[in-house]
Order: C-alpha cells, then sequence, then structure tokens
C-alpha cells in the first residue's frame, strides 16, 4: 500500500479565475476519499485536470509515482485511471451487455476485430461479472438508451469498471436519483470499494459520510481541510463555509 495519486500545487487559471489553485492533494490505495465543497469550489476542473481532459497551468501529477501531468487522456486511461461522470456518456442504441464489451474489449490489445466478439470467452466472462456486480444482468439485452436514470448510472459506472482501473473517479452518482436508487448506488459504491481506489465527488452530504474513509474539502480552488468523516462533521471551518452549520 502506500499513495496511488498524488498533486503537487496543481493549478488551473481560466484567464484572470483561478479555478484550482496550488492544491497539494494524495489518496492512498484502497481508500475511498469524496471531495466536497459549494458551487464554483474546483472540484469539476480538478476531476479534469486528473483525467488529462484539461492540462494545469502549473503543478504536478502524479499517479503510481509516475508523473502523468502532460499525459494525453488516452494515455492516462490506460494507466489505470477510469471516471464515471454524472452526465452518462454510454452507447444509447447499443444494448446494455455491448455497452460494458466494448469497454472491456478496449483493453485487448491482441483482440482479432475480424473475429466475432461473443465467441470470446474471456470477454463474455467479464462482462457478465460486471453486469452481476452493478445489478443489470437481467437488462443486459435491453437496449442502453431504454433504461431508467438511475440503471443508466449505474452502467457508466459498469462501462468504467470494464477498462480495469486501479483509480475510479465517481463523479456525483447519485445525481437526481430517487431515495431507493441512492441507497441501491451506495450499496454498489461499497462494494467497488472493497477492492478499489475511488476519488468520490458528491453533494449529498449523508452519502458522503456513509461511504467515505477521507474527505477533502475545496473552497474557491483552495484545499481547505482535509479529514475523517468525524474530523470534517466537527470542523468549525467546514460547517461555515459550506455546511451552513449543520451537522451531517
Amino acid at each position: 500500500m502506500g499513495e496511488i495519486l498524488k498533486t503537487v500545487k496543481l493549478t488551473k487559471n481560466f484567464g484572470g479565475l483561478s479555478a484550482v489553485q496550488e492544491v497539494n492533494f494524495s489518496i492512498e490505495e484502497g481508500d475511498l476519499q469524496s471531495i466536497i465543497g459549494p458551487n464554483g469550489a474546483g472540484k469539476s476542473t480538478f476531476f479534469k485536470l486528473i483525467t488529462g481532459e484539461i492540462k494545469p497551468s502549473s503543478g504536478q501529477i502524479l499517479f503510481s509515482d509516475q508523473d502523468i501531468t502532460a499525459l494525453p487522456q488516452t494515455k492516462i486511461s490506460h494507466l489505470g485511471i477510469a471516471v464515471a461522470y454524472q452526465i452518462t456518456n454510454i452507447f444509447p442504441m447499443l444494448s446494455v451487455f455491448e455497452n460494458v464489451r466494448v469497454a472491456a474489449q478496449s483493453r485487448k490489445t491482441t483482440f482479432n476485430l475480424w473475429s466475432r466478439a461473443l465467441a470470446h470467452k474471456e470477454l463474455t466472462g467479464e462482462t457478465e461479472a460486471i453486469l452481476e456486480l452493478i445489478g443489470l444482468q437481467e437488462f443486459q439485452n435491453e437496449t442502453a438508451a431504454n433504461l431508467s436514470h438511475g440503471d443508466r448510472k449505474r452502467l457508466e459506472i459498469g462501462i468504467a469498471l470494464a477498462t480495469k482501473p486501479k483509480l475510479l473517479l465517481l463523479d456525483e452518482p447519485t445525481a437526481g436519483l430517487s431515495p431507493p436508487e441512492t441507497r441501491q448506488t451506495i450499496e454498489l459504491i461499497k462494494k467497488i470499494a472493497a477492492g478499489l481506489t475511488i476519488i468520490l465527488v458528491e453533494h449529498k452530504m449523508k452519502v458522503v459520510m456513509e461511504v467515505s474513509t477521507k474527505i477533502t474539502v475545496l473552497y474557491y480552488g483552495s484545499l481547505l481541510v482535509q479529514g475523517t468523516p468525524d474530523e470534517i462533521r466537527n470542523n468549525e471551518e467546514v460547517r461555515r463555509v459550506y455546511l451552513g452549520g449543520v451537522v451531517c
């Protein structure tokens, strides 16, 4: 075990606005660390910097002791960082099974594109295992566009898992979900976290407090404080600037 991801004075400026300002962040392998903060705190920008979707103005990003600061997004993905965004990024006209299989196939460097995919038992087995994990096996032949909002969210997570990440980034996985769907997603996150390092951005504080081993608070682009859920819950400054004085 040890640090799997670390940022050093990570900064991103958009003109005169500093969206992320000299953030020193780290996460230990096997942890589930949530990032919270008010709107405009820099959470989404921070995610995009880690995945290579945007490049930092300055600072450094280290993943498994490798400097990935200047690497393209595809290279970072193949190194083992996956993300499931708030707005789902699925293939709507493919089946649920095909969505996950295509993601799994993307990691097979020797895959023969001219052969029938279903003939490859390994890919089929991996896909079926993921569908069982995310609870969508009964919908495997359903066109993805026909899924409910909650099921689309779970499919997005399944697609990310199919790429076999070492680090999974979850962007507001319970946004727009009903209470039963939220509970279902919480239990899924707990199952995934048993064998994977996760960074979670989430606005629902009850979710954050239940699943996190550690919490990072961003405020106007800067790192305000890091700590355990209990430490964050009882931190007066956090309650003042973000939680509105409410104890979660």
